[in-house]
C-alpha cells in the first residue's frame, strides 16, 4: 500500500498549531481541575489506568489482530496514547456523570503524552516494523517536539491564567477558534492532496477503530464495576476512555513523525468515538437525549 506524504509547510504547520490550541487549553485548566486526586484518589487512579495503561494495551491487541499496515497499526497505538478529547467532559455532564472527575482525568491526560507517546509507539514500532523500514522513530526527538508542541503551551496557558486570568479568559475563546480553523483546513489540504489513496486505507482501519472505541469503553466499564465505584464515577471514566484527542495524534503522525498514514486511525476514530459516546449518553439517559443550555466549567472549548 503506498503510504501518504506530508508536505514541508504541512509538517511544520501541524505542530504549532496543536501548540496554540494546547496553550488555549491550558488558559482553560485551573488547579481546582485536579482537585479529584485529592477528593476522591481511587476513582482518579482506575480512571488513569484504564485511560493509559489498558486502553494502550487493547490497540496493540487489536492492531496485531486486524490485516493493517504497519503504519495503521503504529497509528491505533499512538491514538490509543494521545490525550482524552476535551469534550469528553461536556459528555459525561450530559450522561449525569462525574463531571469533576472528568475534568481532572481530562486536564491530567494533557500532561502525560509527553511520556505515554514515545513509550507506546517505542513499542509498536518493535513489534510492528519490518527490519528493512526506513520509518525513523528517534524517540528523543519526539519527546523533546512533544514537549515543544504539548506540555510547554500548556503549562503557559495555566500560568496565565493563574497569573492573568482576566486576560486568559479574554483571549482563550479566539486563541482556541484559530487553532480549530487552522486544524480542521490542514487536514482537509492533506486529506484532498492524498484522496487517491485514502478508500483503502479507511476500509481497513474501519473496524479496527470502533473495535478499539468499544472495547475501550466495555473495559473501563468493567474495571469501575469490579472497583466499586459510584455510577457517576463509572460513566465519567468509561466516557474519559473512549473519547480521544484525534487532532493531537494527527498532528503528531504528519507533523513531528512525517507519516500521515499514521493519522488515518485518529481520523476514522474521532467519527466513530461521537457516534458511540452519543449512543451511551443516550443509553445512560434511558433512551432520552435532554439538551441542555447550561455546561460545566473546564476545559471544554476543544
Amino acid at each position: 500500500m503506498v503510504a501518504l506524504e506530508a508536505g514541508i509547510p504541512i509538517q511544520v504547520l501541524l505542530p504549532l498549531v496543536i501548540a496554540a490550541m494546547m496553550l488555549g487549553v491550558g488558559m482553560s485548566l485551573r488547579i481546582t481541575d485536579f482537585t479529584a486526586l485529592l477528593t476522591t484518589p481511587l476513582s482518579a487512579v482506575i480512571g488513569l489506568l484504564s485511560m493509559f495503561l489498558i486502553f494502550p494495551g487493547l490497540s496493540f491487541l487489536i492492531a496485531g489482530s486486524y490485516p493493517l499496515s504497519m503504519e495503521l497499526q503504529i497509528g491505533l497505538v499512538l491514538l490509543a496514547a494521545s490525550p482524552s478529547a476535551s469534550t469528553s467532559t461536556l459528555f459525561t455532564y450530559l450522561a449525569r456523570g462525574d463531571a469533576a472527575l472528568s475534568l481532572t482525568l481530562t486536564a491530567i491526560s494533557k500532561l502525560l503524552p509527553v511520556i505515554t507517546i514515545p513509550l507506546y509507539i517505542g513499542l509498536a514500532a518493535r513489534l510492528f516494523a519490518s527490519t528493512d523500514t526506513t520509518l525513523d522513530l528517534r524517540l528523543e526527538m519526539i519527546s523533546e517536539r512533544l514537549v515543544q508542541m504539548v506540555l510547554l503551551p500548556t503549562l503557559a496557558g495555566m500560568a496565565l491564567q493563574h497569573f492573568r486570568p482576566r486576560f486568559a479568559d479574554r483571549i482563550r475563546p479566539a486563541v482556541i477558534r484559530i487553532a480549530v480553523i487552522a486544524l480542521i483546513l490542514l487536514i482537509a489540504a492533506l486529506v484532498f492532496r492524498e484522496r487517491h489513496k485514502l478508500p483503502d486505507m479507511l476500509l481497513q482501519a474501519g473496524p479496527a477503530a470502533l473495535t478499539l472505541c468499544l472495547a475501550g469503553m466495555a473495559c473501563a466499564y468493567l474495571l469501575a464495576r469490579v472497583t466499586r465505584l459510584q455510577p457517576r464515577q463509572n460513566t465519567a471514566i468509561v466516557i474519559e476512555t473512549g473519547m480521544q484527542s484525534g487532532g493531537t495524534a494527527i498532528a503528531i503522525a504528519a507533523g513531528i513523525l512525517a507519516v500521515p498514514a499514521m493519522a488515518v486511525p485518529a481520523a476514522v476514530y474521532s467519527l466513530i468515538m461521537y457516534l458511540v459516546t452519543a449512543m451511551f449518553v443516550h443509553l445512560k439517559l434511558g433512551g432520552k437525549f435532554h439538551l441542555v443550555h447550561t455546561r460545566p466549567e473546564g476545559p471544554l472549548d476543544t
